[in-house]
């Protein structure tokens, strides 16, 4: 195997992450390939082991720093209100993110160990790039499943995890069936609209009563539409907020157990 088969490999087994996320972390290693140079790519290779096995690292590694930097946005913007609710005028913090941003992974260093510090300012290009590349909640919530399952885990809390993954599968099939009964609603009741207005020339008391209930499923299909949409978007990036403290804390572990070997 050399670099190229290599990178594709590790590429293919990121293929559920975000574009943006996927290619920061193979240009990542191809950097690493260019700085050791053609002669030591299998000693690189062998460095860095199976992709597969680099590319669950990898995805757990983004979760948990996902994890991280949404959990400070909360805090910001917590810290943020409370500021504005105190100081009325705005006022320079002076802080500089180039100055907060550490040293970066040195080489050899895993994909997690440089994503820990925190990055340079961005380019508005690239930051716009990142923004438009957000997975949707259904789709996060698959990347934080997929990186719980990537993780070692002992016997016990991989059952309990299917069980769980289970329990989520039924839920969201509960949800989407509310969705698509919303769906056959509007649909019944545009029906229902027009065989009222046609209703309303024969007789117009049954048409009137005909585009009554009409207009009532129809407000209740939109209700139901709606409703089933925010719920499942609520209890995605619920899950996932909880499953992607699990994975934090089950990553901080084990690295720092691997620190203390």
């Amino acid at each position: 195997m050399n670099k190229e088969t290599y990178l594709q490999e590790l590429r293919k087994g990121l293929k559920i992450l975000p574009q943006y996320d996927r290619d920061e972390a193979v240009e990542f290693y191809e950097e690493y390939f260019d700085e050791a140079g053609v002669e030591n790519e299998a000693k690189v290779i062998e460095e860095l082991g199976e992709p597969k096995i680099l590319a669950k690292k990898i995805l757990v590694d983004v979760v948990d720093r996902k994890y991280e930097e949404t959990m400070a946005a909360t805090k910001e913007d917590y810290s943020s209100q409370n500021a504005m609710a105190v100081v009325p005028a705005p006022t320079a913090s002076g802080f500089d993110p180039n100055a907060a941003a550490g040293a970066t992974a040195t080489a050899g260093a895993a994909y997690g160990a440089q994503a820990e510090t925190l990055p340079p300012v961005q380019p508005q290009a690239q930051k716009e790039e990142k923004k438009n590349d957000q997975p949707s909640a259904l789709k996060t919530l698959l990347i934080v499943l997929a990186a719980i399952f990537a993780l070692p885990l002992s016997p016990v809390i991989f059952a309990l995890l299917i069980v769980v993954s289970v329990l989520v599968f039924v839920a969201f099939v509960v949800l989407i069936s509310f969705l698509i009964a919303g769906i056959a609603m509007f649909a019944a009741a545009i029906g229902t609209l027009v065989f009222g207005l046609i209703a309303l020339f024969i007789n117009p008391i049954a048409g009137m009563c005909v585009l009554g209930s009409g207009l009532t499923v129809f407000g209740l299909g939109i209700f139901f539409i709606i409703g089933s949409i925010a719920l499942i978007r609520v209890t995605a990036h619920g899950l996932a907020k909880g499953l992607g403290r699990i994975v934090h804390k089950r990553n901080r572990k084990n690295k720092a157990a691997q620190a203390g070997a």
